[in-house]
């Protein structure tokens, strides 16, 4: 071949060669438009849910921090549905209010568990390892005292502890209950998470540590839902509102703010296992508030 075909050969390759490099940018950024530009994704759809919308659906739920506010309430509602209720907590001989509600219903059983102690949450895997858990509702949390989360009065040791609460042993409950959670029907995965937690609402600077923690929960819980969707788990993160709670309270109290807003555990109760109810795969890892609305990261 000669030197003037090389060259003609050259030049009715080169367009094919731009039309293939094209519809392979395509399809690693997207359509390819006139100028260069990439079309502008698709805008996804809000997703809504029903806060009021109960199901007749049952099964095995696990709660943690059932002792008291939130979790208490969530476990009696449960039991209510005639679900069978797996509810944790640190001190279970002082827990007076779920005791009776076990002695009251035999599908309530009371056990413990303490987020610092990672053996105790091997341990009570262990216990449950054949039992298929259809919703692992991690609600257990500590806020800290407000006063050691102010800038120039950092408590770096609460900030250890709210960390190891609310983000590490939550994951950790995640790992130790996988199987179980995979070997169910609903298969859920439930972390109670915040408002406070989004960065994007941002609105004060108080207690930073909590909030810190529980952004750092939904990123946790955000990435490993990528891999648990091959397993059909789904991930559910839950904000339950603002709720009226010891630990609310004592939030409010230091910013000198009163709570004649808050709703009652029993209200969030009810919108959150509603919520969770609605929840399906292909929204795993949405941000979701108790009023069934999506949160902003």
């Amino acid at each position: 071949m000669t030197t003037h075909q090389h060259r003609a050969t050259a030049r009715n390759i080169y367009p094919l060669f731009t039309v293939l490099a094209a519809f392979v940018l395509a399809g690693l950024s997207g359509p390819v438009m006139a100028g260069g530009h990439t079309a502008a994704p698709k805008a996804k759809e809000p997703i809504i849910l029903d806060p009021e919308a109960r199901s007749g659906i049952t099964g095995t739920v696990l709660v943690s921090g059932a002792n008291r506010g939130i979790g208490l309430r969530l476990a009696r509602n449960y039991a209510e549905r005639g679900w069978t209720v797996i509810a944790t907590a640190r001190k279970p001989g002082k827990a007076d209010e779920l005791n009776e509600l076990a002695k009251a219903n035999p599908k309530v059983s009371v056990e413990r568990m303490d987020l610092l102690d990672h053996a105790s949450i091997d341990a009570l895997a262990a216990k449950y390892r054949d039992v298929p858990i259809d919703v692992l509702l991690n609600n257990a949390a500590m806020l800290g005292d407000p006063a050691g989360q102010d800038i120039g009065t950092y408590d770096y040791e609460l900030l250890e502890r709210v960390l190891a609460v609310n983000t590490i042993g939550t994951m950790k409950m995640a790992e130790a209950f996988l199987d179980n959670v995979a070997a169910s029907e609903q298969k859920k995965l439930v972390a109670v998470t915040s408002q406070q937690a989004s960065i994007g609402s941002l609105r004060d600077p108080l207690i930073p540590f909590y909030k810190m923690s529980k952004t750092a929960l939904n990123m946790g819980m955000k990435s490993i839902s990528r891999r648990l969707k091959r397993k059909k788990v789904t991930v559910v993160l839950i904000s339950p509102g603002a709720v009226d709670t010891d630990m609310m309270n004592s939030a409010l109290d230091y910013a000198g703010v009163k709570g004649g807003f808050l709703i009652t555990p029993e209200q969030s109760a009810e919108a959150v296992i509603n919520i969770i109810d609605q929840y399906t795969l292909d929204m795993t890892a949405a941000f979701m508030s108790h009023r069934g609305e999506e949160i902003p990261w």
